[in-house]
Order: C-alpha cells, then sequence, then structure tokens
C-alpha cells in the first residue's frame, strides 16, 4: 500500500538529508513521470557504471510543464538561500542540454528574482568578437551572480568542458556557485572540487531519491539495496585506483 504524503512529513534519508513532504512529492512525481525510473535491463554511463535506475529529466520534464515548473521552484528555493557570488541578481546558466529547460524554468518561477541566459552547444561563426560569437556573453559581474545548474551529475566529465567554455568567455567559474538537481555520488562533486570548484552544490542524491520511494512504498527495498551496492563497489574501485 503506497504511503499517503501528510503535511509536515519527513524522512531521514540514508545520506542525513531530511526530505520533507515537498521533497517526497516532488520525488514521487518525478517517478511517476518516467523521470526517475528503474529498468530491467542494464542501462550503462559515458563513464562505464552500470545501473538499472536512470534519471532523464530532460524530454519527458519538457513534455510535462506542471512537474517542469516543481523542478524550477525546488531549484529557485534552493539557490535564493545563498547569498550572491557577485552581483546582486543570481543569473542562471544551464549546462547544456538537459540543464537548460531547468535552469529556465526556476528563473521564470522566480518572479524575477533571477534571470537566466542561455548557453551555446556550438559557436556560431562570422560574428567576430560579438556577443554572438561566446558561448554565454559577457559575464556582466556588477550586476549578476552566474550560477550553473545541471540535472543530474555523475563523474563530471562533460561538466568540465562546460566549464572551460564559461572561462573562454570570462566567467569566474571558480567563485560561482554550480548546482546540480540530483548527484549519483560516483566522484563528481569530489573531483570538481579537487579541482578548485569549491562552491558546487547537490539538491538532491539519487540513491536517497530511491530510498524515499522505498519509504513512500512505490519502489520495493531491493531496488534500493541494489543501486546501493554498485555505487558503493564503484566508489571503492575508484579509491583503490587512486590510492595505487
Amino acid at each position: 500500500m503506497r504511503h499517503h504524503i501528510h503535511p509536515h512529513t519527513t524522512f531521514d534519508a540514508p545520506s542525513g538529508q531530511r526530505l520533507d513532504d515537498r521533497d517526497l512529492m516532488l520525488i514521487r512525481s518525478l517517478a511517476e513521470n518516467g523521470s526517475i525510473a528503474w529498468s530491467d535491463k542494464e542501462v550503462t554511463f559515458n563513464s562505464g557504471f552500470k545501473s538499472h535506475v536512470y534519471v532523464r529529466m530532460r524530454t519527458d520534464l519538457t513534455h510535462n510543464i506542471p512537474l517542469l515548473s516543481d523542478v524550477g521552484e525546488r531549484i529557485k528555493n534552493f539557490v535564493l538561500k545563498l547569498r550572491p557570488t557577485h552581483g546582486p541578481k543570481h543569473c542562471f546558466i544551464g549546462v547544456p542540454t538537459a540543464g537548460t529547460p531547468l535552469a529556465l524554468a526556476a528563473a521564470m518561477v522566480s518572479g524575477g528574482q533571477i534571470c537566466f541566459r542561455q548557453m551555446r552547444s556550438e559557436l556560431k561563426e562570422g560574428h567576430g568578437k560579438s556577443e554572438d560569437s561566446m558561448w554565454v556573453g559577457p559575464p556582466k559581474l556588477e550586476g549578476f551572480s552566474p550560477t550553473t545548474v545541471e540535472n543530474v551529475v555523475s563523474t563530471a566529465k562533460a561538466y568540465f568542458k562546460h566549464l572551460g567554455r564559461l572561462e573562454e568567455d570570462g566567467y569566474p567559474t571558480k567563485e560561482m556557485r554550480h548546482i546540480a538537481f540530483a548527484d549519483w555520488e560516483l566522484g563528481g562533486v569530489e573531483a570538481l572540487h579537487d579541482a578548485g570548484y569549491k562552491n558546487g552544490f547537490v539538491i538532491y542524491r539519487v540513491r536517497d531519491m530511491i530510498a524515499a520511494l522505498v519509504y513512500l512504498n512505490d519502489w520495493p527495498g531491493e531496488q534500493y539495496d541494489e543501486t546501493n551496492r554498485r555505487v558503493n563497489a564503484w566508489r571503492k574501485e575508484k579509491k583503490l585506483k587512486r590510492a595505487a
């Protein structure tokens, strides 16, 4: 029987993060939407990690605008609790391509408190040194505090590529904030921190999201156990390789 989510319901996730009723409703909605799902067939990540759980948050979200708005609301609320790093107004930059609609949704539900800038996937040719030839455009730090937004971080390999592009445009990436909606805990956050990007934040951890679905009786406990085993094995293997 599914667990009803009443106001003021809380769940202490395995990481120690306390999830409230709004978190639980959002996680349940993401699962119902297929944005976080279990596959009987293994899914292989670019890093080589294999899982039966996948977190999409791509077209599945852009086809469900109310849910996308709810995700934007969660990101907005998270960031507005943080002090701006530069200018007085937070400005979101989505990491292409999945982070772009999340950043835009968060800005749109902010009532003007947050602005949005789009990062190109490819540079335009033939525009000289104009803003059209830049990945994002000038940072304008006197007015804005740029913040990147990503859907999910695993090993952060793609993240580094886009941070380099921001640096080409003059963005202070090691001072900026970098927000990921979900973290697979496969070493990406640690890699960013070790490289000097110390203002990285995650809103949820994937294992916590799965544990919440188990708590709600939406998923069987075996699905959390299986994912937890795989993540721990990956982390142990990478730690041994670094030590060798």
